[in-house]
């Protein structure tokens, strides 16, 4: 009970009404008054709850003396608190029944000594406990648990039964806010359906199945998935814009869109309108939230400046500039599979946090979904301008296939894809954007000895992806930066980068724009190395017959091996008129005479592969690879990759 509430109705009191046996004339006696509620007509308290009394001495005339000390006392202080109240009158008391007090009777006993006498009167009061919060559900497999095999599947075969929860127009929950988010556990299903006009949920969600709540197993997900519109197909949509959330649980306090911050126990948020991550108050015996699937969702418009109301307070607030679509403060067991994730700061952000297995984020799967138009455009005392993208990661064993890297927002310099993960494999994937580097491969800064002393870490496989460029006049165009930017160079990435069977097709004239150049390959410490097999590396002009923009296959330190490449005949080993360190090995080994590789339609940007390509059966075998490192499909719907003997060069198979 709000006590400031309790305040304003003792000042607004009802009239106090004397509480005493009948006696006859001449008999001394004490009297009780209500500031709150009469005691002769409710005698049941509820736990944490307080009011205020009056409680005096009447003479023999039956007149009230407030000089007549009286004591009071409780018969038992766990269930009911007797307190003078400090800078009132006299015989002015607290009667506080604690948060905690259980079932039961209590009796408040007044005393005093009138003209002589003993007299004393007693009031019974009957408690009645807190309603407790639901039990949470059984224990199950901790989320700490590394994966065999990486997540490919939000898999519910050990269910013996689902629990489905249908949102939506119609359904048994009519919004998002309704769900008992914070006691969905594993073999639950959210069905989320869209609304009619595509009108969105303006709704924020935390997400935090298989904390110590709710535990589950690897074929035990809980999964949130959106339900297309039966006609248009469009999948639900989540809009940060205005958003709010409330969820009330029988004997639970409204439920905020704060989560709990393992280090020093901060609550944040301000952070997206959809968050995994375990909830404000519970510890991390059972690691971070996990096993848990996002699919087919829209979610939008969290960024900085969009205003949410606060549940806790019902005050508006703004949303940070870091503010994600999906924001991950640590999963273990996690899939992210077909969304829409746009107009936020981060389209995706998952974190690990504090070098420890409890808060690190592992056994990520990001498939199939699109990124576009996240990051900020610079804004001073906000955002440089470089610190959001379109996705931003670090987990131990993490992999992104399928997915589509759009534009980032207008004036932004942010990245396609920054992650600072081990075990990271880039497969499959097509980034058609403006991104200030594709691919930001950096080191490790809050799961740190759990990932750079991790054996992937050393090994990063990046292979079938489409890069199809037309950077803008005032964008650089940088493939891949690997290494590390947290300034502790000893832990920057400094392995193998193995680059294969991708399509990289770059259009725009030499000397457009105020970066003339695409830099390919940034390797930033000296023992870093870049495998690199069978790729194209075009660069088309925009006006014809004028030449594309140079190509550098390297800069920085580290050495480019280079095997069974097709590139453009402006194509150089390193970036003209810049001091380097790096080296490049087997550039004879490349093809490209004619700058022609013969894609299906490269103006409508088919890059498959044609009739009479030299990029057909050209490639490198691959045979030192683990099979299951092998370019088995191509990018984005185009389907299987045929194996029909040789490789070709690229991300497509004729």
């Amino acid at each position: 009970m709000n006590p400031i509430r309790h305040v304003a109705s003792f000042l607004i009191a009802l009239a106090a009404v004397v509480l005493a046996m009948p006696a006859a004339a001449g008999t001394p006696r004490i009297g009780f008054s209500s500031k709150t509620v009469g005691f002769q007509l409710v005698n049941t308290r509820n736990a944490g709850t307080f009011e205020y009394a009056v409680i005096y001495a009447l003479d023999a005339n039956g007149v009230v003396d407030m000089t007549i000390p009286v004591t009071v006392v409780s018969s038992d202080v766990s269930l009911m608190k007797v307190s003078p109240v400090q800078g009132n009158a006299l015989g002015n008391y607290q009667l506080t029944v604690p948060a905690n007090a259980a079932n039961g009777e209590v009796t408040v006993t007044a005393s005093a000594t009138i003209a002589g006498k003993p007299v004393s009167r007693a009031r019974n009061f009957t408690i009645v406990a807190a309603t407790p919060p639901p039990p949470p559900p059984p224990s199950g497999t901790p989320t700490t648990a590394r994966a065999s095999v990486p997540t490919v599947v939000a898999d519910q075969s050990g269910c013996a039964s689902i629990q489905y929860y249908d949102v939506g127009p119609g359904q048994v929950f009519q919004s998002l806010g309704q769900l008992p988010w914070s006691l969905l556990k594993g073999c639950d299903t959210v069905r989320i359906h869209a609304k009619a006009n595509n009108a969105p949920y303006n709704e924020m969600i935390l997400i935090s199945a298989g904390t110590n709540l709710a535990p589950t197993a690897p074929n035990k997900f809980m999964r949130v998935v959106g339900v297309p519109d039966p006609v248009t197909g469009a999948r639900p949509i989540i809009d940060g814009t205005n958003a709010t959330q409330l969820e009330t649980l029988p004997g639970q306090a409204p439920r905020s869109l704060r989560y709990h911050d393992n280090n020093g126990g901060r609550a944040l948020y301000r952070l997206g309108p959809v968050m995994v991550g375990p909830q404000l108050g519970y510890d991390y015996n059972f690691g971070p939230a996990g096993y848990i699937e996002i699919g087919n969702l829209d979610i939008r418009n969290a960024f900085y400046g969009v205003s949410f109301t606060d549940a806790s307070t019902g005050m508006l607030g703004q949303y940070d500039a870091f503010a994600s679509c999906i924001f991950v403060e640590a999963a273990a067991h996690l899939l992210v599979r077909n969304n829409l994730l746009h107009g936020c700061g981060n389209g995706l952000f998952i974190n690990s946090k504090n070098s420890t297995v409890l808060e690190l984020s592992q056994d990520v799967l990001v498939e199939g979904n699109q990124l576009y138009n996240n990051s900020n455009a610079p804004l001073t005392g906000v955002s440089n301008g470089f610190s959001e993208h379109n996705s931003y990661s670090e987990a131990r064993d993490i992999i992104f296939q399928y997915n589509y890297f759009g534009d980032v927002r207008p004036g932004a310099f942010g990245d396609c894809l920054k992650d600072r993960s081990s075990g990271l494999i880039v497969r499959y994937n097509t980034f058609a954007s403006t991104c200030g580097l594709f691919l930001n491969l950096v080191d490790s800064t809050g799961g740190q000895g759990l990932i750079w002393g991790d054996a992937g870490y050393a090994k990063t496989y990046v292979y079938g992806n489409l890069f199809d460029v037309t950077p803008g006049p005032q964008h650089y165009t940088n493939l891949i930066a690997y290494g590390g930017d947290s300034g502790m160079s000893v832990h920057y990435r400094q392995g193998t980068l193995f680059y294969y069977n991708n399509t990289l097709s770059v259009t725009g004239d030499a000397g457009n724009g105020i970066y003339p150049e695409t830099l390919l390959f940034g390797l930033l410490m000296p023992t870093a190395v870049a495998d690199v097999r069978n790729n194209v590396f075009q660069a088309t002009p925009s006006t014809l017959g004028a030449p594309g923009k140079v190509q550098a296959m390297v800069y920085g330190t580290g050495t480019v091996n280079m095997k069974n490449n097709w590139v453009s005949p402006n194509a150089a080993q390193y970036w003209a008129g810049h001091l380097t360190g790096a080296l490049v090995n087997g550039w004879s080994s490349n093809l490209g005479a004619g700058n022609n590789p013969k894609f299906m339609n490269a103006a409508l940007h088919d890059f498959r592969t044609a009739a009479g390509s030299p990029l057909i059966n050209q490639g490198d075998s691959l045979l030192d690879l683990d099979i299951s490192l092998f370019p088995l499909y191509e990018p984005g719907s185009a389907g299987p990759r045929k194996q029909n003997g040789a490789l070709d060069i690229g991300a497509f198979e004729y």
